[in-house]
């Protein structure tokens, strides 16, 4: 019984004959094991309108071939009108786990994402966006609020070209230097002439845009490790062929995945960094009050204090204030935990010490750190961006994406320093000074990516130099 539990072990067996009965009864105890040291890795899937990337998902997550038709995405949509129109318009996150000796846990072999994460000791977590313009909201949030390590831009094999849309978001991984990986799906239906003009068009955009990165076509590979580690260092970019019809193509994919760590996993410095947590989302439950989830960004936070010793506080408020709070419980990968330590998805039970209306993009960190580090409270600040659209211009009104929040902004001068270039970016760089308006004013610090939009089209994506 504790082997099929897996995380799991027999504390004491009693056994007792029932009166005029042979049967016999046993009362087994079961204590969970400690839980397993767990690295967490986060992927954004991005893509345009139609290109599969919930098709994609569905297989990965569940094992299960589609029937053409979209049938794999189905196990990935939360909503009725999604289901109807078969168009993501939300965020979504799904999970893949791999135990210690590599192997796959999914949906196929387990029966809950709570028992996924008690078997692994790798999980990487797909957060799916939106494909559609009306709702470039949802997936710029998700760029900025979900601390993603690794893009995976999905191309569909019978498109013609690569789509304005795509172009956009590898310049987007550009700009903000993170690792990309290009996952080509519907290959069942591509035909050989068009697949070429397809492939010659993507290595080109990828030439252009990052032409300090090797461009990889994988198959059938053995080196995962290496490709891993290339990867995440941002020297190489991968580009499997996929599809989810035949399920082809996601066996590189997913040891690929599990082969690779986010920095931060690679050599944690939980013990000397301070604790630093966004709230992505929020829940209120009865019994314990408001419950926050999101990144822990660095250090490490223990129920009822911080793993420091040092005082909590929660903001920023509509103000721009603090307050100062506790944590009562922490789940990590919905698992209750002691502590909460950098590099992991958690949940946080916080208990503000005065009134405060807890919303998205809020941070939870140290007292002392407010100031630390380059952290200001401002409503001004400077950043190196690529440029996604028409020639900027000054005075100009964009919406910027800050953490899991948005506010509406002016470009207040074009042409400033260009100093902190994210690595990897090879291309155009411009810096831009931006002020929020009204009165707003956020916990701005050097190195925060930031992405704008003005209407359905992104304008802008870079990361801050220095708050004013």
């Amino acid at each position: 019984m504790a082997r099929q539990l897996d995380n799991a072990r027999i504390v004491s067996i009693k056994k007792r004959v029932l009166h005029d009965s042979e049967r016999v009864v046993a009362e087994v105890r079961l204590a969970q094991k400690a839980p397993l040291p767990q690295t967490e890795l986060r992927v954004a899937v991005l893509g345009d309108y139609g290109a599969g990337k919930s098709t994609v998902l569905g297989c990965l997550t569940h094992g299960e071939a589609d029937d053409g038709r979209g049938k794999a995405r189905l196990n990935l949509m939360r909503h009725q009108h999604e289901l109807e129109s078969g168009h993501t318009s939300s965020i979504t996150l799904s999970t893949v786990g791999f135990d210690g000796d590599g192997r796959v846990q999914n949906y196929t072999n387990n029966r809950s994402a709570e028992h996924i994460f008690q078997r692994s000791q790798h999980v990487v977590t797909f957060i799916d966006t939106c494909g559609h313009a009306k709702h470039l909201k949802t997936t710029a949030r998700a760029l900025t609020g979900y601390s993603p390590h690794v893009f995976c831009v999905v191309i569909p094999a019978d498109a013609v070209e690569v789509s304005t849309t795509t172009r956009e978001y590898i310049q987007i991984a550009a700009a903000l230097g993170m690792p990309l990986m290009v996952a080509v799906s519907k290959m069942d239906i591509a035909d050989k002439a068009g697949f070429a003009v397809l492939m010659h068009d993507l290595l080109g955009t990828l030439d252009a845009v990052l032409p300090e990165r090797s461009k990889c076509i994988v198959v059938n590979v053995d080196e995962h490790q290496s490709l891993a580690d290339d990867m995440m260092r941002m020297s190489v970019v991968p580009i499997f062929t996929t599809s989810a019809v035949r399920t082809l193509g996601f066996g590189d994919l997913t040891a690929v995945l599990g082969k690779s760590l986010a920095k931060r996993a690679a050599c944690s410095t939980d013990d000397v960094e301070p604790f630093e947590f966004h709230i992505e989302h929020l829940y209120s439950i009865d019994t314990v009050g408001t419950v926050a989830t999101g990144w822990v960004h660095s250090g490490a936070v223990a129920a009822g204090g911080a793993a420091d010793t040092r005082q909590l506080v929660i903001g920023p408020d509509s103000s721009g204030n603090f307050v100062k709070a506790g944590v009562s419980s922490i789940h990590t990968l919905r698992t209750p935990t002691e502590s909460a330590k950098a590099g992991m998805s958690a949940s946080l039970a916080i208990q503000p010490r005065s009134p405060i209306t807890i919303q998205k993009g809020m941070v939870v960190l140290g007292a002392d750190q407010l100031e630390a580090g380059g952290r200001r409270m401002s409503s001004e600040f400077t950043a190196t961006v690529a440029v996604l659209c028409s020639d900027l211009v000054k005075m100009q009104a964009v919406v910027v994406h800050i953490r899991s929040t948005y506010h509406l902004a002016t470009i207040v001068d074009i042409g400033g320093s260009t100093e902190l270039q994210p690595p990897g970016c090879a291309h155009a760089t411009t810096g831009l000074r931006l002020r929020l308006s009204g009165n707003v004013r956020e916990l701005i610090y050097p190195g925060m990516p930031v992405v704008a939009r003005d209407g359905r089209s992104l304008t802008f994506a870079g990361r801050v130099t220095a708050a004013m």
